[in-house]
């Protein structure tokens, strides 16, 4: 059961998978973006590559804009479990994303 001294505990915990997702996710902008202007990669996401197509600042807008939407939605809001599953599904996606950067990566300097 929460008492409410652990309530600014799970805040704080929030806060920083919240900015550990705005990292990871500028980590993936810009290696998406070396990826595509060196030829290695092709955007895997139609939308984004469209966008990316368009607008490379764009791009980084709407790849850096959805996360710091999240982490501003944390600071406003009570820690409930729509949030706490929404921000953990996006940190497993975005580590798996880093996880095929870092591959392809080793790949290209091999």
């Amino acid at each position: 059961m929460n008492t409410v001294k652990d309530l600014p505990i799970q805040q704080n915990r929030l806060l920083n998978a919240g900015f550990l997702l705005v990292c990871l996710c500028l980590l993936d902008a810009v290696f998406t973006d070396y990826g595509i202007r060196s030829g290695h990669i092709q955007e895997a996401n139609v939308l984004v590559a469209l966008l990316y197509e368009q607008s490379i600042p764009m791009f980084y807008i709407v790849k850096l804009g959805l996360p710091l939407l999240l982490l501003y939605i944390i600071t406003i809001s009570k820690s409930g479990i729509v949030l706490r599953i929404s921000l953990t599904t996006a940190l497993f996606l975005y580590i798996a994303v880093m996880c095929i950067h870092i591959f392809w990566l080793v790949v290209v300097a091999i």
